[in-house]
């Protein structure tokens, strides 16, 4: 291969590179941030955004859930409790420890102040409506630090059903931090889609089995 081939060969490669950063960066990349939302969901004000008033990292996502509230909510109230998981990749967030099934009745309510997996605490909480967690100066992979709200939503439909919004907002500390922050958003994505569905999966499976029977699907036991 001549000197002007491998040059040409290095030059394509770098354009490739380039084209496929851009793509990422302006197509791909705003809509994972924002997966799941409807026109003007990600750029509402929501409880909580106080806590990290300047954040140089936030996501905001969102699911339907064929649920009331009440149905929803008891896994948000157990969740990275004694390894009860996040209901997402369970490997990285979970000591591969799965996440729980069933309702753990032995976990007292979720209050302010209480620490949970991951250096993560309790900031708020409204039963059936919203759990907001998260922590201050927390280590991270890059050898830097980041103060990190994320904010679990209930919105009532009037069918009766749940809408559920997701919003991650940190701030990460240094050049390392920002790094850190783009190198984290496709897994980051990852996990909360992973943790949206299995929120949803749980609560309608619970829903479902707590309606009662049709009459006309009633076993007879004459």
């Amino acid at each position: 291969m001549s000197h002007e081939q491998s040059s040409s060969g290095k030059s394509l490669t770098v354009l490739w590179g380039l084209i496929a950063g851009a793509v990422y960066f302006f197509f791909i990349r705003p809509q994972w941030l924002k997966w799941g939302t409807r026109l003007g969901e990600s750029q509402r004000r929501l409880p909580g955004d106080e806590l990290i008033p300047q954040p140089n990292a936030q996501s905001t996502r969102a699911i339907d859930i064929d649920a009331p509230p009440e149905a929803v909510w008891p896994w948000l109230a157990q969740m990275g409790r004694d390894r009860t998981g996040w209901y997402a990749l369970d490997l990285i967030d979970n000591h591969n420890i799965p996440s729980a099934t069933v309702l753990r009745r032995d976990l007292p309510a979720p209050q302010a102040g209480m620490a949970l997996d991951h250096g993560y605490h309790v900031m708020d909480v409204v039963p059936n409506r919203l759990l907001l967690i998260g922590g201050y100066d927390l280590p991270n992979s890059f050898g830097a630090a980041s103060d990190v709200s994320i904010l679990y939503l209930l919105e009532r439909k009037p069918d009766n059903s749940t809408r559920l919004l997701i919003r991650m907002r940190a701030y990460s500390y240094g050049v390392s931090g920002q790094l850190y922050n783009l190198a984290y958003e496709p897994l980051e994505f990852l996990m909360t889609y992973r943790q949206l569905e299995g929120i949803k999966a749980r609560a309608e499976t619970m829903a479902h089995l707590e309606s009662p029977v049709p009459l006309e699907h009633e076993i007879s036991l004459n």
